[in-house]
């Protein structure tokens, strides 16, 4: 009878049903058209007379409402999820000591296996029963079941105070003709069998959005993020606006899904963390509790990955405290600047393979209908060093042109091409705008070196001020600055090119970072001034807030104090 809502009865028996958060419950027998078969009519007759009233005699002791049976089917309604969760295992518990009649050989004392559908929600009588998408999601659970087997909406669960001990979470599953997904749990207790196979039912393992197109593999980026979570539980991927953060984790995530029993979750936080989880895992808030309590709950005993996007500082206390409270839960955060937790592991996403730019930047390119390859792409992508922003600002004008043309504009005039339309110089100023003065100050002076320098360098470069390498720490975590690693032993760290251009101006000629040697770059001094166009040294608007000039060997820069 899945889903069958009565209307027989009159307005005093609807006054007498249950109202508000009511608990449904649908049974039936599984295989009944078979056991019937078997039997024949006479004896299944005596078969089905005995199963009701069994189920009957549960029903009045537990206070259940019959609201309707129909052939070997019950649907009852209870004011409590405690007595309808007593109820079912009475009703199990009832069937299995009971004395079944022999049939003879070949038959034996078949004994009918019951399988049990729980929901609490919202729901009001109606014409002596109920018109609600509950009872539907109701009769689905029950479909969900194996003979002997009881199911439950966490819903129900939550609303009986079940202890975990008498329960175990099967998942979410998306149930026929029903939007978003249910999570479910089968009830145990001494005396029932609890071993039967997955439900009948969809599951659902990831609630990633889908792609509009599909995304530029980048593996490098995956590699990194492996073996992040191999030793963590918390690990922030952090980037720039606009350079990729959300799409490199999404595709990662989508990698991912085999390693958690409990799927992969993707959340936009918002303002809320709480309120934005509750929606994620279609769960509704609970009236006096606040949503990041519901959201614990539901995630206590998972094993799953949360993939949490556009996290801020603010975030910090609340994904602690999912951490804390939730042992087998991994998260990525996904943002501009990491959450500085104690046991977070730190990736920012670096400047892609000239290989991987190119690919991105002619998908740029095919979005404007432009005809353009990875393979002609890739000097314009060599170029920018695989900037990503840097390939979004140049997208409009390659798709228009060609890469040829947007090369050479890039080479004439190296700020004026990537910022045509503003939105190149706006995202870096956004960046420069959430960064500390000190870290300011040690970006302008590593702009000034093309080749980069090593820790003792930047060190020695603002010798005068305290704090330069948690600077420095703090550019590479907003991925500002790039780490390039010559030898095992050695580290440079570099600004990207399009940002150094966009700080100090742009040399004349500078070769593509696939013509320099890693060696070379590593050793390669202060830019000599010739070389420097006599532009605008500083994003205008950065340069108003650009206060304490700093005595430095080299160019004269202006930097926060």
């Amino acid at each position: 009878m899945a889903g069958r809502i009565t209307d027989r009865g009159s307005a005093a028996r609807s006054a007498a049903l249950p109202t508000g958060d009511v608990t449904f419950m649908f049974t039936d027998i599984e295989g009944s058209t078979r056991l019937a078969s078997g039997l024949g009519a006479e004896r299944y007759r005596v078969v089905l007379h005995r199963h009701r009233a069994l189920v009957r005699e549960v029903l009045r002791a537990t206070g259940g409402t019959e609201i309707d049976t129909e052939g070997d089917s019950f649907f009852v309604a209870f004011h409590s999820a405690t007595d309808a969760c007593t109820a079912a295992i009475g009703i199990q518990t009832a069937l299995r000591d009971a004395d079944w009649p022999d049939h003879g050989p070949g038959t034996g004392t078949p004994r009918p296996k019951v399988r049990i559908g729980l929901h609490t929600g919202e729901a009001w009588p109606s014409a002596g029963g109920y018109a609600t998408p509950e009872v539907h999601r109701t009769a689905r659970i029950c479909s969900a079941a194996h003979g002997d087997q009881i199911i439950a909406s966490a819903d129900c669960a939550a609303a009986a105070g079940l202890p975990p001990a008498a329960m175990h979470r099967l998942g979410d599953f998306e149930l026929r003709g029903l939007p978003g997904a249910t999570e479910l749990v089968q009830l145990t207790a001494p005396g029932l069998p609890s071993a039967f196979p997955p439900p009948p039912a969809r599951p659902l393992t990831h609630h990633l959005p889908a792609d509009l197109k599909t995304p530029v593999p980048r593996p490098g980026e995956y590699r990194e993020l492996d073996r992040a979570f191999t030793t963590h539980r918390l690990v922030s991927l952090t980037g720039l606006t606009g350079c990729g953060k959300t799409t490199v984790a999404k595709a990662w995530a989508r990698r991912r899904l085999a390693y958690y029993e409990h799927g992969v979750w993707y959340c936009r936080t918002g303002a809320d963390l709480g309120t934005a989880l509750l929606d994620t895992l279609g769960r509704r808030p609970e009236v006096f509790r606040p949503p990041l309590d519901t959201a614990v709950d539901r995630l206590r005993e998972a094993k799953a990955l949360l993939v949490l996007d556009d996290i801020r500082r603010d975030h910090a206390r609340d994904i602690e405290r999912l951490l804390y409270e939730c042992p087998d839960l991994a998260i990525l955060a996904v943002g501009t600047r990491p959450l500085e937790l104690p046991g977070e592991a730190k990736r920012a996403l670096g400047l892609p393979p000239v290989e991987v730019s190119a690919a991105i930047l002619a998908g740029y390119c095919d979005e404007r209908a432009a005809p353009w390859t990875p393979a002609d792409c890739r000097g314009l992508a060599g170029a920018v060093e695989g900037f990503v922003p840097a390939l979004a600002a140049l997208a409009e004008m390659t798709a228009l042109s060609s890469p040829a043309v947007a090369l050479r504009r890039l080479s004439d005039d190296p700020v004026g091409a990537l910022d045509a339309g503003g939105r190149f110089r706006a995202a870096i100023e956004e960046a420069l705008a959430a960064i500390s003065g000190p870290a300011r100050a040690v970006l302008l002076e590593l702009a000034a070196r093309s080749g980069g320098a090593t820790v003792d360098a930047v060190l020695d470069l603002c010798r005068q001020r305290d704090g330069s390498l948690e600077a420095l720490v703090e550019l590479v975590d907003v991925a500002l600055v790039v780490i390039e690693r010559p030898a095992m032993d050695q580290a440079v760290y570099r600004v990207p090119a399009p940002l150094r251009w966009l700080l100090v101006g742009a040399p004349v000629q500078e070769p593509a970072p696939e013509a320099r040697s890693s060696e070379a770059s590593a050793l390669e001094g202060p830019p000599r001034a010739e070389l420097l166009q006599p532009r605008a040294v500083v994003a205008a608007s950065f340069a108003d807030r650009l206060v304490h000039p700093v005595s430095i060997d080299g160019p004269r820069l202006r930097a926060v104090a």
